[in-house]
């Protein structure tokens, strides 16, 4: 068993963790000096850009369905033209109702 530091997590995540932020520290560094520069001539390129750019343009070519992303399309694709049409079709009907009553239709502007 891996010797356990404060609150659970693992000396060895630690480390790893440890050398991430340092490589990241570099790359900061580097990214703030190439952009510091008076004189740079070229396009300085953030790594992260480019991969964020590559995943938006492939991500069809990725996508699996789920559960998850089939109830989330359902909800937000189909369930919100479904309710409009249903309002506006019992608005038209109650409507229809009391006119068909000989209800005085309601006037929309107080003058």
């Amino acid at each position: 068993m891996a010797s356990q530091s404060f609150k659970g997590v693992p000396a060895e995540q630690k480390v790893a963790e440890a050398e991430r932020a340092a490589l990241r520290d570099v790359l900061r560094r580097e990214y703030q000096r190439n952009i510091q520069k008076p004189h740079f001539k070229g396009v300085l390129l953030d790594p992260a850009v480019i991969r964020w750019n590559y995943a938006r343009v492939n991500s069809y070519e990725f996508f699996k369905a789920t559960p998850k992303t089939t109830v989330l399309g359902i909800i937000v694709g189909i369930l919100p033209p479904v309710l409009l049409m249903y309002s506006v079709r019992r608005k038209k009907n109650n409507r229809e109702a009391r006119y068909k009553a000989g209800e005085k239709p309601p006037r929309l502007l107080m003058l």
